[in-house]
């Protein structure tokens, strides 16, 4: 009997672990896991510390001059990526046209010449003299070497000059970017600057040269002051934000702006309804069908990836890849809840965030698209388009029903304002929405500046993309991280499948080309924080909302954050050796280059004398 009741126990034991196991690995259980993610930040209602206004209104401003030339048209976009820059590093500045300086004064710490003309400033001389008395001058855009240009080029740092050229490519021989020493773009079709050929004076400091060897960018001191002269067109180009917050960083002794340091990787779509049977892409390396290649091969190389080089990862939902745009049902969905399930607890299980792309890939407007290649088709009205953002949302809460998506990727990154207006009316949780902030040209794009926009929108755009470790993508990197301290990145899971965007390689060719891309991106940027979409919107708020000025002395200098939340984040270029901090701490991350971590609304930084 006793050995009865013993089987008995043993055989009733096993049923309960098998029965737990089963519901372990069910959607049940999957549908009970409380999956709330972070709350975002109100940025019209929320405020961080605030100081003493009389104390911080009475600390000195730091101010730059814009001189620029109203009559020269191809000039503007140079003068609106440099405004932008300016925004985004907290610097204060005045705008004035060329025609309109009668004097430059010491008033201003720098002075940008946005002109190509020299003679249309009425006194050249007195810019001259303000740089000899310790102003500091960046010229963006390369002289014409006409009328009284020759009189100042030595002091300009040009020995000799002779023909223009086309300048192909870049070769950055110092670090005017964080960790871009011996960086190389050697790809006409990627950069090209119509430059003068010139034999510069021995005590330039030379930063950039084309592939060819024609000087680029260089700084000469004069006098008490600076001169930091790009000898090319380039800075017209929105890719080159970076450059710019590079060149600016030269111009004075010791040099700091914040940053939002985060680092965020988005998967748009995914998880999505990957097709069925096999494809020929991958049948070389993968003798199996689409579906168990993503489950076997390609997820689990991308967790290792995020595991090992410090990534997060937002992937975002879609449902179908119909492009049905008015027979919005639950029926219409071919993504299947297992794959929600299984692909979104993987996500969340690793630190990851998910979001939605689309009920289907067709993208939010009513409008005919410009470019009509893409093949997509308009919705009929905005109750459709609400009605489809409302049904792909109550599919993912089936799946995670206590779960808020906040994160909308536009598919193809094409979003009209009536798709928009369907978001913010959608009743779901979606705040953030994440496009690109180039659209390369195409004019159907949603391209994003970082910002909350005026209807409360989160715009928090990606800045590179696809898994190619190419010059492109390099430079683009190079430009956000000096300019923002932001690596913003997305892929697509179907790359590998789609003859025009795998280049003809396999998975594992093009697995190694994306590994080293973020193994490169981790060596030498390992103090970016690995943020989710939804992160790294509010670190951007944060960093949106801080009121930064400083005092600077020959051995101090003092940072003080109006509206200071519980951290703030600075790129500081200086040659100074630092002795002490307060309230801070700091980390060297290039040649003179300091990751300065505030954690005080007013912290110090002192010299060695």
């Amino acid at each position: 009997m006793a050995y009865k009741k013993t089987i008995f126990f043993i055989l009733l034991f096993v049923s309960i672990l098998a029965a737990s196991i089963s519901i372990t690995g069910s959607e049940f259980l999957m549908k009970l896991n409380s999956n709330k993610n972070i709350t975002i930040m109100d940025y019209d209602k929320e405020s961080g510390k605030q100081m003493d206004q009389q104390i911080f209104e009475n600390i000195p401003s730091r101010k730059y001059l814009v001189i620029y030339d109203s009559k020269k048209e191809y000039l503007m976009d140079s003068k609106r990526y440099i405004q932008n820059i300016l925004d985004y590093t907290k610097k204060e500045y005045d705008l004035i046209d060329v025609e309109d300086v009668s004097q430059i004064n010491h008033e201003y710490n720098a002075v940008i010449m946005v002109i190509e003309d020299i003679n249309r400033l009425k006194d050249i001389d007195n810019l001259m003299k303000y740089i000899l008395e310790g102003g500091n001058v960046f010229f963006p855009y390369k002289l014409e070497d006409v009328g009284s240009f020759s009189s100042i080029s030595r002091k300009l740092g040009i020995l000799d000059s002779g023909e223009y050229v086309d300048a192909s490519g870049i070769r950055l021989l110092d670090n005017v970017m964080i960790k871009g020493k011996g960086f190389e773009i050697t790809e006409r079709r990627l950069m090209e600057n119509a430059s003068l050929t010139v034999t510069l004076t021995n005590d330039c400091k030379r930063y950039a040269e084309s592939i060819e060897g024609t000087q680029l960018l260089w700084k000469k001191p004069y006098g008490q002051g600076n001169i930091v002269y790009f000898n090319g067109t380039m800075l017209d180009d929105k890719t080159s934000k970076g450059f710019i917050a590079g060149a600016l960083s030269l111009l004075e002794e010791d040099y700091i702006y914040p940053i939002m340091n985060t680092k965020i990787s988005i998967i748009d779509d995914f998880p999505a309804p990957f097709p069925l049977g096999k494809n020929k892409n991958i049948q070389n390396e993968f003798d199996g069908t689409v579906p168990e290649f993503f489950r076997d091969v390609w997820w689990p190389d991308m967790l290792e990836l995020s595991y090992k080089y410090n990534l997060k990862y937002t992937g975002v939902i879609i449902g179908t890849y119909d492009d049905d745009v008015e027979n919005i049902t639950p029926d219409g969905f071919h993504l299947n809840m297992k794959d929600l399930v299984y692909y979104g607890r993987e996500l969340l299980n690793a630190g990851g965030e998910i979001g939605i792309h689309g009920y289907n890939h067709q993208p939010l407007s009513t409008q005919a698209f410009i470019d009509q290649e893409l093949g997509y088709k308009p919705w009929g009205n905005k109750d459709v388009m609400i009605k489809s953002i409302q049904e792909v949302n109550k599919l993912a809460k089936k799946a995670f029903p206590n779960y808020a998506f906040r994160v909308y990727v536009p598919p193809s990154n094409i979003l009209y304002p009536e798709g928009k207006k369907a978001l913010l009316e959608s009743n779901t949780d979606i705040k953030i929405v994440s496009s690109v902030n180039n659209g390369d040209g195409d004019p159907d794009s949603y391209v994003q500046e970082f910002q909350v926009s005026a209807d409360g929108m989160i715009e928090l755009p990606r800045l590179t993309s696809g898994g190619e470790n190419s010059d492109e993508n390099r430079w683009g990197i190079l430009n956000g991280i000096t300019a923002y301290g932001c690596f913003s990145h997305f892929i697509h899971p179907d790359d590998v499948l789609d003859d025009n965007r795998n280049h003809g390689k396999g998975w594992r060719e093009l697995f190694k080309s994306y590994t080293q891309l973020n193994k490169d991106l981790f060596n030498n940027y390992r103090w970016l924080r690995a943020m989710t979409a939804s992160d790294g919107a509010n670190a951007m708020m944060k960093y949106l909302k801080c009121e930064p000025k400083y005092e600077m002395r020959d051995h101090y200098m003092k940072i003080y954050c109006n509206n200071f939340y519980d951290e703030a984040y600075f790129i500081l270029r200086t040659e100074k050796e630092i002795e002490s901090l307060e309230d801070c701490d700091i980390e060297k991350i290039d040649e003179n280059i300091y990751l300065v971590k505030v954690n005080e609304s007013i912290c110090k930084i002192n010299y060695r004398r």
